[in-house]
């Protein structure tokens, strides 16, 4: 068995509410392999992670399901889908973006008999004000305020022949992201515990210092009222960090701490990693177009990726051909002509 196949085996193929439990013990095995090997010391730790499992892997389908099916990113097909010419400045940028591509590249280096490839068009969203002329009626207005959207950053990313065999993909991703967030999230509070161990340290050694300086000359040359409140205060400090540090797991329950936070991290999927649309009525001009009848605008949805303490990004589906592709000898003398 590859790596691979230990990560990912137990390919999760099907929908609805069912969840094979072939599945759901391999998801268990890749809980295990990345979070910690030692968990497989917690008795009964299969039937305990079990029903978390299995409703991170609904979850994860779900997350598939929202993601829309892949349009055709072509130079020709620009000019007819509004989500392109939202998203791409010119006809050209299309092509371009995808053959720029490393992974796209290599796709097509790989399978020569491949016609396409389907890959994710990963991009950031930005929306800025800008001052237009704008019609109102018959009449032309100077200075009217209105949003900008632009789309930047732009990568192509899970380049596959099969949209069926991507899809799964993004399946097996956003499952490995909740692990990978209950091992951060487990890390992190062993960080946290140290820190408070260490401070704590600090704080019993200051206040020992002070106690002894009140028992001391402190009184006698007349510090003794300041060298008290200074106790009390490293006293509250001390209480409150008792009480943070009583809230961490001990070396002694780690793994049953870390059972509980794998838990809940995959029972609370869409508190970590979420599929949203944003519903756009765009110009010509990549400009918001208020509410109201004008024929220019086009209304379009994006699909957002939202994850807890990172940028929110846009995810694109499409299928890009080969006949489409600038080959990395042309795209390599283009840059050099933009150097000189």
């Amino acid at each position: 068995m590859g790596l691979l196949d230990w990560l990912f085996g137990g390919d999760d193929a099907a929908t609805g509410i069912l969840v094979d439990p072939t599945v759901i013990e391999a998801r268990i095995d890749q809980v295990v392999g990345i979070v910690n090997p030692r968990l497989k010391l917690v008795p009964g730790y299969r039937r305990r992670l079990a029903p978390a499992v299995e409703q991170a892997i609904l979850y994860c389908r779900t997350i598939e399901a929202q993601i829309p099916r892949a349009i055709e990113a072509t130079a020709a097909m620009w000019a007819e889908s509004p989500t392109l010419r939202a998203v791409f400045a010119s006809a050209r940028d299309v092509p371009t973006v995808f053959s720029r591509s490393r992974s796209v590249q290599d796709f097509f280096d790989s399978k020569p008999d491949a016609d396409q490839v389907w890959a994710a068009l990963r991009f950031i969203r930005r929306e800025e004000p800008r001052v237009v002329v704008a019609a109102n009626g018959e009449l032309m207005q100077r200075d009217v305020v209105r949003t900008a959207v632009s789309c930047v950053d732009k990568k192509v990313v899970l380049p596959s022949g099969c949209e069926h065999e991507a899809r799964l993909e993004i399946r097996r991703r956003a499952f490995r992201f909740l692990v990978t967030e209950a091992l951060r999230q487990i890390v992190s509070a062993e960080a946290a515990g140290k820190d408070l161990a260490i401070e704590r340290s600090i704080l019993i050694g200051r206040l020992m210092i002070l106690r002894g300086q009140r028992a001391g000359l402190e009184t006698v040359v007349g510090h003794g009222g300041r060298t008290a409140a200074q106790i009390e205060e490293v006293e509250a400090s001390l209480a409150r960090n008792e009480q943070a540090l009583a809230a961490c797991a001990t070396p002694g329950d780690a793994l049953e701490h870390a059972i509980e936070r794998i838990q809940q991290v995959l029972t609370h999927g869409a508190d970590h990693l979420r599929i949203e649309t944003v519903q756009l009525r765009l110009d010509q001009m990549n400009l918001v177009v208020p509410e109201g009848p004008p024929a220019a605008a086009v209304d379009i949805a994006l699909p957002l990726v939202v994850v807890r303490s990172a940028p929110v990004i846009s995810l694109l589906p499409c299928s890009f051909p080969r006949r489409d592709l600038i080959g990395r000898r042309t795209l390599l003398d283009d840059a050099q002509r933009l150097v000189c």
